[in-house]
């Protein structure tokens, strides 16, 4: 009798253990990533009351209940939107990584943040920004190193206080692939972060010089590489030799400062218009934007600059190019690949947040806080690829959103009962054993 002591006092504890379980899954209902957990149980021991072969059946008799697993869901958690674009959910397999003090943790909880801090203290041009949890671990990922520091470069603030320097965008980048996984580092980003201008090469004059013996002008605006807005002049005079029909008109262009007080470059040139006033020809060779080279055209026939009376005077220009951009903020797409964007419009991509798989997520160590570390059971962390080798996500990254509990309160409570039933039970079986030993006692005396 005195094994149903020990099979009973073991469901109790084994069925305490249950009911911890499900408890803390309630209590966590409302942690953003959080993974709840279930228990297994198994026989603990059995004992056999008789040995005899060849017999169809057995006499053991088992000796209770142990707690074999604690065993984890990993079922998709219900997005939440937030507000914030650095808030992260991953909507399918995988998990973010971070490192603290050098000790990497996975998790599902992207309640993240880009922190700030100075690299040289009093130094804003050393101004970088993180990205970290909201207990200050940094994630983890790939950097592009496609961006250079220019010590130069106006960020709109050298009239201001006098700090010149930026880092400027050498190879703009739609998109990057993860390197390896023992590879990844911290998001790291300059604060100070500039799109580079993209020079005008050509510019295209239009209008009406009319047919009188007058002086006409015309004006363009272009960038060249070092992110100067300057113009390209024209003056046009009757030439002294005038074609049988039409017109034939001398140029004179000049690259200069926008306000005209600095002259980079003058190239003389012709153009000759039909009888109609239609352009049939020009000779201008290309002009020095201060340093980048700019070519004039004036159109062809009637599309462009035309020579008519006809038409009343007037005169305008178009040009490629664009001029350079300050970083406006960041982005980060379904790929996790984040995005800085430009005043010019323009935006590149500047780094990409790792999401991290494993041969065994059950084998996973809870250490607390929605975090897990690997173990010799999960396998060390990688990254999935396809056929060619590409890095595949896994997931669909969620910016503005936050993966909420997997627990489910339904069946917590569903589960408590039955575990409630089950640790009454045992109980019961205690105190039943107890007066049987009573019985027993009293049939001694």
């Amino acid at each position: 009798m005195m094994q149903g002591y020990y099979a009973g006092i073991s469901g109790i504890q084994t069925h305490q253990y249950a009911l911890d379980v499900i408890a803390d899954n309630l209590a966590n209902t409302g942690t953003t990533g959080f993974r709840s957990g279930s228990t297994e149980f198994s026989d603990l021991l059995s004992a056999t009351l008789s040995s005899t072969e060849n017999t169809p059946t057995t006499d053991d008799i088992g000796l209770g209940v142990k707690l074999q697993t604690t065993s984890y869901s990993f079922a998709q958690g219900d997005l939440m939107q937030t507000d914030r674009y650095t808030d992260l959910a991953l909507d399918g397999n995988g998990w973010f990584g971070t490192v603290d003090k050098e000790k990497t943790y996975f998790t599902r909880d992207g309640h993240f943040t880009f922190d700030a801090y100075q690299r040289i203290p009093g130094d804003p041009t050393s101004a970088t920004s993180r990205l970290v949890t909201a207990d200050g671990m940094i994630v983890t990922g790939t950097m592009l190193n496609n961006f250079t520091f220019d010590p130069a470069f106006d960020y709109g603030d050298l009239a201001s206080n006098g700090t010149s320097g930026a880092y400027v965008i050498n190879q703009p980048a739609s998109s990057l692939s993860l390197s390896d996984v023992a590879a990844q580092t911290a998001l790291e980003f300059p604060a100070r972060l500039s799109y580079p201008a993209e020079p005008t090469t050509q510019i295209n004059f239009l209008g009406n010089l009319g047919s009188d013996n007058s002086v006409r002008a015309m004006n363009g605006q272009v960038i060249n590489a070092k992110n100067e807005t300057n113009r390209i002049h024209l003056v046009y005079t009757l030439s002294a030799t005038q074609p049988a029909t039409g017109s034939s008109w001398d140029i004179v262009a000049t690259a200069e400062s926008k306000d005209g007080a600095t002259v980079y470059d003058t190239q003389n040139g012709q153009a000759i218009f039909d009888g109609a006033g239609g352009l049939t020809s020009l000779t201008i060779p290309p002009i020095d934007n201060n340093g980048s080279p700019v070519s004039i055209s004036l159109g062809d026939g009637f599309a462009g600059v035309v020579a008519t009376g006809a038409l009343p005077i007037s005169g305008g220009a178009q040009s490629n190019g664009l001029a350079g951009g300050i970083m406006t903020g960041y982005s980060i797409n379904s790929d996790g690949v984040i995005l800085a964007g430009f005043s010019n419009g323009r935006e590149s991509a500047i780094g990409r947040v790792a999401v991290y798989h494993f041969q065994n997520d059950q084998g996973l160590n809870r250490d607390g806080g929605s975090y897990f570390t690997e173990t010799s059971n999960s396998g060390k962390p990688l990254f999935w690829r396809d056929a060619n080798g590409n890095t595949v996500t896994g997931a669909i990254v969620r910016s503005g959103n936050l993966e909420a509990s997997n627990a489910r309160v339904d069946v917590g409570l569903t589960d408590m009962i039955v575990m409630q039933r089950a640790y009454q039970a045992n109980a019961k079986t205690i105190t039943t054993v107890d007066e049987m030993i009573q019985k027993a006692l009293q049939m001694h005396r």
